[in-house]
C-alpha cells in the first residue's frame, strides 16, 4: 500500500519499512565511511581549493617575514585569526618547503582528519539521544554527515579553519552533558585558539550548566584556556591583537560586478528606481543596518538562549547551539561561504524538517556554485571567483532560496522558543548537581 506524504515522512524519521537496515551498521555504513575518507583525501591532495588557500599561504609567508604582531598591525591581507593559527600556518609552510608537498595539501589535511573526530562525536551524541528517532538514526545521520557535500567541501576543499569549530562545539556539549563543566568550558576556550565564532555558543552552554557553581567553573575554565592562547601576544600589543581578532566583524563579500553572495542586501532595490524620498530613507536604512548588524544578529541569539535557558539535556543544548548559528546566518550581512560549517553536524537536533531543508538548500547552493566556479563537478579546476563576475540565474536563485531559508528560520526559531517559554512552567525545580528532566515533547526531533 502506497504511503502518503505524512506516512513517508514518519517512515523516514523512524527508519521503518525498507529503511530499517539503516538502524545498524552494515556494508552500506562502511562503504559510506570509506567514500567520505576517499573524497576528503582526494580533494585535499588533488585540488587547488578556493582563494583562501592562497591567502593562508600568504599569511604564513608574512608571519615569517614580519612577525605575527607586525602583521596584526596591517599587511597585504586582513589577518583576523588567532595567534596559534598564524604560527601553525608558518610551520606548515616550512614543512611544505622541506618535504616538497604542497602547502594546500598540508594545510587542509589536518582539518579533514579532525572532521573524522567530529563525525565520531556526532555519533556519540546521537547515541545518547533520548529521542528515539535520533537514537535509531545514529548510523544513518553520521554517515550522511560524513558524505554530505557541505562537510566534505568545507573540511578538505575550501581551505580555511571553520570546519574545526564543530568539533569543539560537540566536545564541549558532550562534556557538559556528562556533568564536566570545567572540561566543557576549557574545550570551548580552546576553540578560540582556532576560530572566534565559538563565542556564539557561550550563552547556551553557560546557561545549560546545572548550577551557579558549575557555571562559575565553566566560565573560569573557558576564560583561562582562551587567555592562554593569546597571552604572549596580548602582552606585546594588546590593542592590535584585540582590534584584529576580537573586533573583526566580517566582510560584505561581492563579485567584481557588485553582486553580494549573502544577506538582506541581495534584495535591495536599485537606487536609480527610487524616488528622492524613498532613496533618502533607503540610504539611511542601509547605512544603519550595516552599522548595527552585529547587534542585530547577536542580540536575538542572546534572547534565544535566555528563552531556552531551563532546558539542560544534551539534545536541547545541541539544538540551542545549532539554532544560534541559524539565527546568525539569517540576520547577518557580513558572511562567507565557509561559515556554514560552524555548527553543521548539530543541525539534526533542530528537527527533521528544518535539518533536511537546511542541508538541501545549502548543499545545492555551495556545491553548485563551487562546481561552476571551478569548471569541474569534482572541483579539480581553478576556483575563479574573481573572473566569474556574473552568475547564471540558476545559481542566483539557489543563493536567494538558501538565504531566505535561514532568514525565515531565524524568526521561526525565535518564535518557537518564545512560545515554548510561555507555555512551560515558570519553575522546573531547584538548581541541582545534575540536569533537570524534561518532557519528551520538549526535545526537538
Amino acid at each position: 500500500m502506497a504511503l502518503g506524504p505524512a506516512g513517508l515522512e514518519s517512515e523516514i524519521r523512524s527508519l521503518g519499512g525498507v529503511l530499517r537496515a539503516l538502524r545498524s551498521p552494515g556494508a552500506w555504513f562502511y562503504c559510506t565511511l570509506a567514500l567520505g575518507a576517499a573524497l576528503r583525501l582526494f580533494l585535499a591532495y588533488a585540488t587547488p581549493g578556493t582563494v583562501d588557500v592562497e591567502i593562508w599561504q600568504a599569511h604564513a609567508h608574512t608571519v615569517d617575514e614580519r612577525g605575527l604582531i607586525e602583521y596584526y598591525r596591517g599587511g597585504r591581507f586582513i589577518f583576523n585569526h588567532p595567534p596559534t593559527l598564524g604560527i601553525a600556518a608558518s610551520g606548515l609552510s616550512a614543512l611544505a618547503d622541506a618535504t616538497g608537498l604542497s602547502f594546500a595539501f598540508l594545510f587542509r589535511l589536518p582539518f579533514a582528519l579532525l572532521d573524522a573526530l567530529t563525525a565520531l562525536l556526532l555519533f556519540s551524541a546521537l547515541g545518547q539521544a533520548r529521542n528515539e528517532n535520533l537514537h535509531r538514526a545514529r548510523y544513518a545521520l553520521t554517515g550522511l554527515y560524513w558524505i554530505c557535500p557541505l562537510s566534505v567541501i568545507f573540511s578538505s576543499y575550501h581551505g580555511n579553519t571553520d570546519s574545526a569549530l564543530a568539533f569543539f562545539l560537540l566536545a564541549s556539549s558532550l562534556c557538559l552533558g556528562r556533568g564536566k563543566s570545567a572540561w566543557a568550558g576549557a574545550l570551548l576556550g580552546l576553540s578560540l585558539w582556532v576560530k572566534i565564532p565559538g563565542l556564539l555558543a557561550l550563552p547556551v552552554l553557560l546557561l545549560a550548566a546545572p548550577s551557579w557553581r558549575e557555571r562559575f567553573r565553566f566560565g573560569a575554565a573557558f576564560g583561562g584556556v582562551a587567555l592562554l592562547g593569546y597571552l604572549p601576544w596580548l602582552l606585546q600589543d594588546p590593542e592590535s591583537v584585540i582590534r584584529a581578532v576580537f573586533l573583526y566583524q566580517g566582510l560584505v563579500i561581492q563579485t567584481t560586478s557588485g553582486m553580494p553572495i549573502w544577506g538582506l542586501q541581495i534584495f535591495y532595490p536599485d537606487p536609480a528606481d527610487l524616488s528622492p524620498t524613498l532613496l533618502d530613507w533607503f540610504r539611511r536604512f542601509r547605512a544603519g543596518y550595516y552599522e548595527w548588524n552585529t547587534l542585530v544578529a547577536l542580540g536575538p541569539i542572546a534572547v534565544y538562549a535566555l528563552l531556552r535557558a531551563p532546558r539542560k539535556d544534551l539534545e536541547s543544548i545541541l539544538a540551542g547551539i545549532a539554532g544560534s548559528y541559524f539565527i546568525l546566518y539569517g540576520l547577518t550581512n557580513f558572511w562567507a561561504f565557509q561559515y556554514l560549517a560552524w555548527a553543521l553536524p548539530l543541525w539534526p537536533f533542530l528537527g527533521f524538517r528544518l535539518a533536511t531543508l537546511a542541508q538541501i538548500t545549502a548543499s545545492l547552493y555551495i556545491y553548485g556554485l563551487y562546481a561552476w566556479l571551478s569548471g569541474s563537478p569534482i572541483l579539480v579546476g581553478e576556483w575563479d571567483f574573481i573572473g566569474q563576475a556574473i552568475w547564471p540565474s540558476s545559481l542566483v536563485g539557489l543563493r536567494d532560496a538558501c538565504f531566505l531559508f535561514f532568514f525565515g528560520s531565524a524568526f521561526y526559531l525565535l518564535a518557537r522558543a518564545s512560545r515554548e517559554a510561555w507555555r512551560k512552567p515558570k519553575k522546573l525545580g531547584g538548581e541541582t548537581g545534575g540536569f533537570r528532566a524534561v518532557r519528551e515533547g520538549d526535545v526537538e526531533g
